[in-house]
């Protein structure tokens, strides 16, 4: 009996529920029981960010963020860490779901995220 070989399609296009869009704005992260981090999103959806931070805030974290798009209202929001990764220059790349944000933030959001992906 000769031995399977699994082959993995990686052709398939990535499902999300929401569209992510690749922008450059400010974050505040306020993991539970340390002070503060500034961070800068790299993209965002409506489910959640990625960020790079200057400290590691350790996966499956709980935080509390505020977010600002182009300078508009502050979008606050509780989130957990699923990913983080030191990154090649010491910083850490953290990727945050949002557990807990209010559905006019979300709304936002997806409106910005939609025009992003319109203008390209």
């Amino acid at each position: 009996m000769h031995g399977r070989q699994t082959v993995y399609d990686n052709s398939l296009p990535e499902k999300r529920l929401f569209s992510r869009a690749s922008v450059e704005c400010e974050l505040s992260v306020n993991p539970v029981n340390m002070s503060m981090i500034p961070a800068t999103v790299i993209n965002i959806s409506a489910s959640g960010i990625y960020c790079v931070s200057s400290r590691s805030i350790g996966e499956l974290s709980r935080v509390n963020i505020v977010l600002r798009i182009n300078g508009g209202e502050e979008i606050p929001a509780r989130s957990v860490v699923i990913r983080e990764e030191e990154l090649a220059d010491g910083s850490y790349g953290v990727g945050l779901f949002f557990t807990r944000i209010a559905e006019e933030g979300r709304r936002i959001i997806i409106e910005y995220t939609s025009d992003i992906e319109s203008t390209g």
